[in-house]
């Protein structure tokens, strides 16, 4: 406990004070700018320039990045270095990509969110959405289009500010414009790119002139389902409860969790399935939904992360990450957790969890002895994994994926919930402030407040990490937001704050349960303490 404590502070301490600083220098910059740059990537047929970076993989074609804005960004250098400029990230299937013979072929654009961090440790989040080219508006000399018909294309918005509903919204309007041309989708951006991030409320709005002087104006919304939200029942269901729950285990455990599968939109949504899982929490490290086999060295990133990758790589990232790392006894070399859909724990090896013959418990039990090892307590495990097996009852589906995001708030709200009472949103600004005393008085309150010891084990640990103290500043915000009339329409954090408010009402709910058991814990505890020491007067 006392190590994972170490790791804990260490990890939030070099990471979460970086992130935040990286957003403020944003914020500070002389001029107003609402994201880093926007990026066009396309498939176009392999030559003797483009196949460079991609010499071993066999492909017809290649991802490249066709169109930036700005175009004259002022640090080339920087940006060379960063991973944005690594295509194939965008699209990881480029492999296996196919090229469509019209519209009709077409299932619907994909929206999904990439978290990257650089070399030098900053973070961008990369908000995409792929889709497919209309006929009239294709550009011969960039996109892949040839008798055999029409590659998809991605268009990503990065920034490092994290508020996936009003970039994805934004990324969705601005694929709109893309439709009808990049001159088009040039102008949107013109309107756009020097305006502040939204900080004081309000939605984004710009007015439209067309030729007839007609004005349109377009609000920048958050409408649509967060990328991972829906289905995340069948994801459950595929994995099975016991190994989901270790996998969330890990995920709260900042650990470098790997998800392989057979196909990529298998294992992107199931990454982005447990994100949603985690809510009102989020993972504020490393997220890649899949790994492009020319990305594998990704993997050995210092920080945690949660990288999808696909199954034939399996082997090969666990003979990168975990050959000769057993006996390494640094605390920011922790264990690799790496787990295929449907195999279930993959690494560590299921023998060193649970030296048994296969048999048909075998990987559930495994699962749950790697939440032990994770320091999730079994009881708190096991309560989690019936909440899940109970909403899975009447298979996947809606219910089933309502049930299970209710299952995980109420998991929370029975572990932190009461953080309001401990002080602990006001204790965190006199933190933020210089003096970091009711902060450490709040955190300890949050701790001791539960009468098992299960809770207490995990709860010390876990108020440590960066997830819990990023969602504290980020809790901290949305109250500030929401104290003030004029910031209450603010359409970007309505989601999350719709969670912390469930949060909020189950642990409201749990708190006279809670206060009862509290005190008939403290009855017990006396009264045990009186019986022997009556004893030892007796005796």
């Amino acid at each position: 406990l006392r190590r994972r404590l170490t790791k804990a502070k260490l990890v939030h301490r070099r990471t979460m004070a970086f992130y935040d600083e990286q957003v403020a220098a944003f914020c500070r910059r002389m001029a107003p700018q609402l994201f880093d740059q926007a990026l066009v990537v396309n498939l176009v047929p392999r030559n003797e320039i483009n196949e460079l970076p991609f010499k071993g993989v066999k492909s017809a074609y290649v991802p490249v990045v066709t169109y930036r804005y700005p175009e004259d960004i002022s640090d080339r250098r920087e940006h060379r270095n960063s991973a944005v400029e690594c295509a194939d990230l965008f699209i990881p299937d480029f492999t296996r990509a196919r090229p469509y013979q019209g519209y009709e072929e077409w299932t619907g654009n994909e929206e999904f969110m990439l978290t990257l961090t650089d070399e030098l440790g900053k973070r961008a989040f990369a908000y995409c959405v792929k889709y497919l080219p209309r006929d009239h508006v294709i550009d011969v000399e960039t996109a892949s289009t040839s008798s055999e018909g029409t590659m998809p294309e991605v268009f990503a918005i990065v920034s490092p500010i994290h508020a996936p509903p009003f970039y994805s919204a934004l990324a969705r309007e601005c694929v709109n414009y893309l439709q009808q041309g990049r001159s088009t989708l040039k102008n949107l951006l013109d309107a756009v790119f020097r305006r502040p991030f939204p900080t004081n409320g309000g939605t984004l709005c710009v007015a439209e002139t067309t030729g007839r002087i007609k004005k349109r104006e377009i609000v920048i919304r958050s409408q649509g389902p967060t990328p991972g939200r829906a289905d995340c029942s069948s994801v459950v269901h595929r994995m099975g409860a016991e190994v989901t729950v270790s996998v969330l285990a890990a995920l709260l455990a900042e650990q470098k969790v790997l998800i392989g599968g057979d196909s990529v939109q298998s294992v992107c949504h199931a990454v982005q399935s447990l994100v949603s899982l985690l809510k009102p929490f989020s993972w504020p490290y490393t997220l890649v939904p899949v790994l492009p086999d020319t990305l594998l060295e990704l993997a050995n990133s210092p920080t945690p992360y949660l990288l999808g990758v696909l199954r034939n790589n399996l082997y090969k990232l666990r003979d990168l990450l975990v050959g000769g790392c057993h006996n390494c006894d640094d605390l920011m070399q922790d264990d690799v957790i790496i787990v295929d859909l449907d195999g279930g724990i993959f690494v560590p090896q299921p023998s060193e969890l649970y030296n048994a013959s296969q048999g048909a418990d075998y990987k559930e039990k495994s699962a749950l002895l790697l939440c032990e090892k994770l320091l999730l307590p079994k009881k708190l495990a096991v309560n989690l994994i019936v909440s899940f097996k109970e909403a899975l009852a009447a298979g996947p589906g809606p219910v089933a994926d309502d049930l299970l995001q209710k299952a995980m708030l109420a998991w929370f709200a029975s572990l932190v919930g009461h953080y309001t009472w401990c002080g602990l949103l006001s204790s965190y600004v006199a933190d933020c402030n210089g003096d970091p005393e009711p902060l450490r008085a709040s955190l300890a309150q949050l701790v001791t407040a539960h009468s098992s010891t299960s809770a207490r084990r995990f709860t010390e640990w876990f108020v440590e990490t960066g997830i819990f103290r990023d969602w504290i500043r980020r809790r901290v915000f949305i109250s500030s937001v929401s104290s003030a009339p004029e910031m209450r329409d603010r359409v970007w954090v309505n989601g999350e704050d719709a969670a912390n408010q469930r949060l909020d009402e189950l642990a409201a709910s749990l708190a006279p349960q809670t206060s009862h058991n509290r005190l008939s814990h403290i009855f017990t505890r006396a009264h045990t303490a009186l019986f022997r020491s009556h004893l030892l007067k007796k005796f």
